[in-house]
C-alpha cells in the first residue's frame, strides 16, 4: 500500500493514521486545514491496497495514534495494524466493516463480484455518483485532479476481493462507529448487524458514502474524539 503524510508538522507527538478506500487518492481528503498551520499533530494516508505491504516504522516516535478508516480501508487497518506495537489512541471506523464482502455484514458478495466482473469508465462513473449520493458531491469529486487509471483500480478491487476472502481483519479493537443512513455501497442495516455483533458503539448520521465535511471534522477535531 502506499503511504504518505498529508500533513507533517515538526516535532509533532500525535499522528492520525487513515486508512481509506479502494479507488481513494490524497486528493480527496486534502483540506486548507492541512497547510494553513493550524495544526498540531501529523495525518497520515494509507490507500491503493494492491499489496497489503505496510511500513510500521512510519508509526514511531509517537505517544497518541490515532486511527481512521474508511470503507474497505476499516478491513485493511485491522488486517495490517492487529499485532502491531502501536501508540494508544482512538479507532474510529465511517462507512465500512471488518467484514466488507459479506451479505449481512458488508457489501454483498454478487453485488461487489458484479462490480468487478464488469467495471469500466462507465461504471466507475456509476460507482462514484452512488458513493457521492447526489449530484452536486459527484459533481465536487470530479472536479479534483484524480489520475488513478482504471486498470490500476481493477487491479486494486481484485487484490482486495481475494484478500479478504483469504484471510480476517484481524483482531484489531475499533472504538466507535459511524454509520451513515445514505450509504448506498455499505448498506447501513449490514453496518449495524457487524458492529453490534462487534459490541462497538456507534453513531448513525444521515451522510453518503463520502462525506468530505465528515471526514473533515473527524480529521480535525482533535481531542474531541482522542479520549477513551
Amino acid at each position: 500500500m502506499k503511504q504518505a503524510f498529508l500533513r507533517k508538522v515538526d516535532g509533532a507527538s500525535d499522528l492520525l493514521l487513515f486508512f481509506a478506500g479502494w479507488g481513494a487518492e490524497p486528493c480527496m481528503f486534502e483540506y486548507g486545514e492541512m497547510t494553513d498551520g493550524s495544526g498540531t499533530g501529523d495525518v497520515m494516508m494509507c490507500w491503493d491496497y494492491r499489496d497489503l505491504r505496510f511500513n510500521a516504522g512510519m508509526l514511531e516516535g509517537y505517544s497518541t495514534t490515532r486511527v481512521l478508516a474508511w470503507s474497505m480501508g476499516v478491513w485493511a487497518a485491522g488486517r495490517v495494524l492487529s499485532g502491531l506495537d502501536m501508540a494508544p489512541g482512538y479507532r474510529v471506523a465511517v462507512n465500512g466493516t471488518p467484514f466488507p464482502i459479506h451479505d449481512s455484514m458488508g457489501i454483498p458478495e454478487a453485488v461487489f463480484d458484479g462490480t468487478l466482473a464488469s467495471l469500466s469508465e462507465r461504471d466507475l462513473s456509476k460507482f462514484r455518483r452512488r458513493m457521492c449520493g447526489s449530484a452536486e458531491a459527484f459533481e465536487r469529486l470530479t472536479d479534483l485532479p484524480l489520475s488513478r487509471t482504471l486498470e490500476e483500480l481493477r487491479e486494486e478491487l481484485a487484490a482486495l476481493g481475494q484478500a479478504v476472502r483469504e484471510s480476517t481483519s484481524g483482531n484489531f479493537a475499533w472504538s466507535h462507529a459511524v454509520i451513515g443512513t445514505e450509504d448506498m455501497i455499505f448498506p447501513a442495516a449490514n453496518q449495524k448487524t457487524a458492529w453490534t455483533r462487534a459490541g462497538v458503539p456507534v453513531s448513525i448520521l444521515d451522510i453518503p458514502h463520502w462525506h468530505p465535511e465528515t471526514f473533515r471534522k473527524l480529521i480535525f477535531s482533535g481531542s474531541s474524539w482522542t479520549n477513551n
